[in-house]
């Protein structure tokens, strides 16, 4: 599958989306945790969702991976 988007002249477009209290509580603590934009998780997640995960930004893949890492490490107890 390729994906593709379209900019304007004004830049990026923009959607809007709602969420459930609970999500957005999970999507605060994510981009608290790992440091990374609400925007850049959301662009990772539905590029994700539509196979087109080349699209997701670096520093999100970077985000993600130190995430995986911190969750691994604190299951193996690792300081």
């Amino acid at each position: 599958m390729r994906c593709s988007h379209a900019t304007s002249a004004m830049g990026k477009p923009q959607i809007a989306i709602r969420l459930s209290p609970s999500l957005l509580q999970e999507l605060n603590n994510y981009v608290e945790l790992t440091g990374t934009s609400k925007t850049d998780v959301v662009v990772s997640a539905i590029a994700q969702y539509l196979g087109c995960a080349d699209n997701v930004p670096l520093n999100q893949k970077v985000g993600e991976l130190e995430k995986r890492l911190t969750e691994i490490e604190s299951k193996l107890n690792i300081i």
